[in-house]
């Protein structure tokens, strides 16, 4: 049997055992507790790092820079600055927007993608005068996301009024993309091959088309829904596209475009589809971040 004095000092060599393995626990806790907290620290240097690249580099910023807009159914042309703030929607929304607008054209019997040259469509010589001058135009413009109207002046210019009548008359515009889209600009369209130059993009034949009296100071060139043709450099290459006025880049346009009509109704659906447009389409070739197209043209005379 062990003695009292024995007892009391394996009891004390236990409380001494005890008390060493509570101190190793604790040393290793704190040694993992500063293992997870430089961890962290370096994970967040990272994250500002990273974070101040990303607006060093504009990531953050919602302006667009000045760009040079071209009205143009070639290669050259007159240009003209624009500025404005536009705000463009995200990737995933403008896809599901495509696909709608795409799902519209092609119920309407246009082909599945909007970039899809139509079939070429071209004529020896612009068409003779069949229009009556003493009439009231008006062309129904159907797009995959509504109808708006032109009212067309035939007095102001008889030669354009009656070329856009024929090649309405024609079919010629059916299923033409918007494929300059410009916001706080334009939206131009009138190409078969669905694209701004290149064979295809004019009917066959280019005329001389007349030009606006230049506006007094103060007030707008061409003002929101003006319908004028675009060119390549004069009115003696008027052909087939045209474009439609919707911004403060367009309303101060030199007087250099045939101005032919103005849109009389629907013009949200103008603005619709100015708004889904890409603001670097000054360059030729860069698509709208939406494109939409027109599906018919309907001419009405009263």
């Amino acid at each position: 049997m062990m003695s009292s004095n024995t007892n009391s000092k394996a009891l004390k060599r236990a409380r001494q055992k005890e008390a060493r393995n509570r101190k190793r626990e604790a040393e290793a806790k704190a040694q993992k507790r500063q293992a997870t907290i430089r961890r962290f620290g370096i994970i967040g240097v990272i994250v500002v790092i990273g974070f101040g690249v990303y607006a060093a580099s504009g990531g953050f910023s919602s302006s667009h820079p000045k760009h040079s807009v071209k009205l143009t159914n070639k290669s050259t042309t007159t240009t003209t600055p624009s500025s404005s703030t536009t705000t463009t929607p995200s990737s995933s929304s403008a896809a599901k927007a495509q696909q709608a607008a795409d799902a519209v054209a092609q119920k309407a019997g246009c082909p599945s993608s909007p970039t899809t040259p139509l079939k070429p469509m071209s004529f020896s010589s612009p068409p003779p005068m069949t229009i009556n001058t003493s009439l009231n135009y008006t062309a129904v413009v159907n797009t995959d996301i509504g109808t708006f109207d032109i009212a067309l002046n035939a007095k102001n210019d008889p030669k354009t009024v009656n070329n856009f009548v024929f090649l309405a008359n024609k079919g010629y515009y059916n299923c033409n993309a918007f494929m300059r889209v410009i916001p706080g600009f334009m939206a131009q369209t009138g190409s078969r091959n669905q694209t701004n130059g290149g064979s295809g993009s004019d009917p066959g034949y280019s005329y001389t088309g007349s030009v606006p009296p230049k506006a007094p100071a103060g007030t707008p060139q061409y003002p929101n829904g003006s319908v004028a043709m675009a060119n390549s450099g004069s009115t003696s290459s008027n052909g087939s596209q045209f474009f439609i006025v919707d911004g403060s880049s367009g309303n101060s346009l030199p007087p250099n475009y045939t101005l032919f009509g103005h849109v009389t109704s629907g013009m949200s659906v103008v603005n619709k589809i100015v708004a889904d447009g890409n603001a670097n389409a000054s360059a030729n070739g860069v698509p709208p971040t939406v494109t939409h197209r027109i599906l018919s043209i309907k001419i009405q005379s009263s």
